[in-house]
């Protein structure tokens, strides 16, 4: 229908949420990649640049399943971590790939969209707490690697800024 125009400002915190929970997804994908390079740099040697880049390339063009098993395999952690990743696949899955086709019918009544939104904040706190405890081993990596953690952080932060 040409010029209808639909409110959809209702939708607007599950908008919210939904993004910043994709880009909590995709930190923890950059992460799962980001210490298994590091893993790879120190147990190969020293990567050249270029080598550490097509790594990481290699590595972000894998699933989140993939990469769950990489990084299984090159870290000791406990089944309970273990079990912390699966959810946190799990959740992402759903958010990225199911959310909108299961959820829509919930979309259309307030009450309907406080329990999606609720969903939300449910898987992406899953994915948060594998991030968090992700961020640990990462840190522990990059001071082994010679990189001062805040330098990197400001240069970042620079980037991020400067965008």
């Amino acid at each position: 229908m040409p010029g209808v125009k639909i409110d959809t400002s209702a939708l607007n915190p599950i908008y919210l949420e939904m993004g910043a929970a994709v880009q909590d997804c995709q930190r923890l994908e950059l992460y799962i990649s980001f210490i298994v390079t590091l893993l790879t740099d120190r147990s190969d040697g020293n990567l050249s640049d270029h080598e550490f880049r097509g790594y990481m390339e290699n590595l972000g063009s894998q699933t989140l399943g993939r990469l769950v098993e990489e990084i299984k395999q090159r870290v000791g952690f406990t089944d309970e971590a273990v079990l912390a990743l699966r959810k946190a696949q799990r959740a992402r899955n759903f958010l990225i790939h199911r959310f909108y086709n299961e959820r829509s019918n919930l979309l259309l009544s307030h009450e309907g969209r406080e329990k999606a939104l609720k969903e939300i904040q449910e898987k992406r706190s899953a994915v948060n707490i594998a991030n968090g405890m992700l961020d640990p081993v990462m840190n522990d990596l990059i001071r082994l690697k010679g990189i001062d953690l805040e330098q990197f952080r400001s240069e970042v932060e620079q980037r991020f800024e400067s965008s």
